[in-house]
């Protein structure tokens, strides 16, 4: 038995020796201030940054599909402007899904502005459904 308790000793006293020790707080490298993440923006920040309080833009969630935003008509600002409430148009993939609603989560911080894409009119759809049918055609008669 003192033989057992002789190596379990040695051994704790040889992890104790080989481990690495905490730097001292000295040490401890400190972060400048500003070097970190930027702040998200709440709907209100980014709609400060836009003609009119963004109303006419459009604006999304960072983790929301593309083309997934509600268009904003209307924003009604608390007297530090960095909260209040805001009504908008739901659109999912770019489609209107519906109607005028109060925005639900709009101090949260997790909000992006949506740029206006190239517009997609009748006759670049229809340019588009007749180049995959030729295409087709084309891969059959080969």
């Amino acid at each position: 038995m003192a033989m057992g308790t002789r190596t379990s000793a040695t051994m704790l006293l040889l992890r104790r020796a080989l481990a690495t020790a905490a730097k001292p707080a000295t040490e401890v490298v400190q972060k400048k201030p500003g070097t970190g993440h930027p702040k998200k923006k709440n709907l209100f920040d980014v709609a400060r940054l836009l003609p009119g309080w963004g109303v006419g833009h459009k604006v999304a969630k960072t983790h929301w599909k593309p083309q997934t935003y509600y268009k904003l008509l209307d924003i009604k600002l608390r007297k530090d402007a960095g909260h209040g409430a805001a009504w908008g148009i739901y659109h999912e993939e770019g489609e209107e899904a519906g109607k005028l609603q109060k925005i639900s989560g709009a101090n949260k911080r997790c909000w992006k502005y949506v740029e206006d894409g190239p517009e997609r009119t009748w006759e670049s759809i229809v340019s588009k459904k007749n180049l995959i049918v030729e295409e087709a055609k084309t891969e059959v008669s080969a």
